[in-house]
């Protein structure tokens, strides 16, 4: 984030990052023992275990450890209709993106919903959605990314790598309870990693999480719509 990312001496960003890491590291352990031990309906995952798991110990580990505000994870109502235009169209040539790959998937265009929409409806589904962007983004945007970003001073380097590591937070629902297979699949790895980066982008320059929350749930949405 251009100007709400303040400098830091070497010894003390490198701390940060060191730091940033082990927290990362406990939560996605902590999350692939949850997704390998419990089998929850989704709107557990979502409202409760992901927030406990991804969003609470951010935001414990910001404002006691840090001892900073939650504006430096993106959490600010700063510059706040350009994030939300944004975040809408970006969204939405992800939502494109997603038709392209349920041709591929199908042959043709076919709208297949998950369960979950058939046992929630749209209103909810969306605020599945809503919710696990929010988890989601605060922990590999938010906290990660902006911290790699003090340590390096490099904008490739930390929304690539904090990209990586978004990749790798999937991997255990991906292990233990997607059915995706074959090129769907390697789709899957390949727009999350997109999704990613551009969200890493998108944070950079607007200093505000919600670009990036929104374009993660018009990307939720279109997985769970039609892939």
């Amino acid at each position: 984030m251009k100007n709400s990312i303040s400098a830091q001496g070497s010894q003390e960003t490198v701390s940060v990052t060191e730091k940033m890491y082990r927290v990362w590291g406990w939560i996605v352990l902590v999350w692939a023992l949850y997704r390998y031990f419990f089998k929850l309906p989704e709107w557990a995952d979502e409202f409760i275990f992901k927030p406990m798991v991804f969003a609470l110990p951010v935001i414990w580990y910001v404002r006691t450890r840090e001892k900073r505000g939650l504006s430096s994870v993106g959490l600010t109502g700063k510059n706040l209709f350009t994030s939300i235009y944004i975040g809408l169209g970006f969204g939405f040539v992800f939502a494109i993106e997603g038709l392209f790959a349920n041709a591929i998937k199908y042959g043709k265009i076919e709208i297949m919903p998950i369960a979950a929409f058939q046992e929630y409806g749209l209103g909810m589904l969306l605020l599945l959605s809503a919710a696990t962007a929010f988890s989601e983004e605060l922990l590999s945007r938010g906290f990660v990314f902006t911290r790699l970003i003090e340590g390096k001073k490099s904008l490739i380097y930390a929304a690539a790598i904090s990209t990586l590591m978004f990749v790798v937070l999937h991997v255990p629902i991906l292990a233990f309870s997607s059915k995706l297979t074959g090129v769907v699949l390697l789709m899957f790895f390949v727009t999350d990693f997109v999704l990613g980066f551009a969200n890493a982008l998108l944070l950079y320059n607007t200093g505000s999480l919600i670009a990036p929350i929104l374009v993660h749930v018009f990307w939720n949405m279109t997985v769970a719509l039609y892939l």
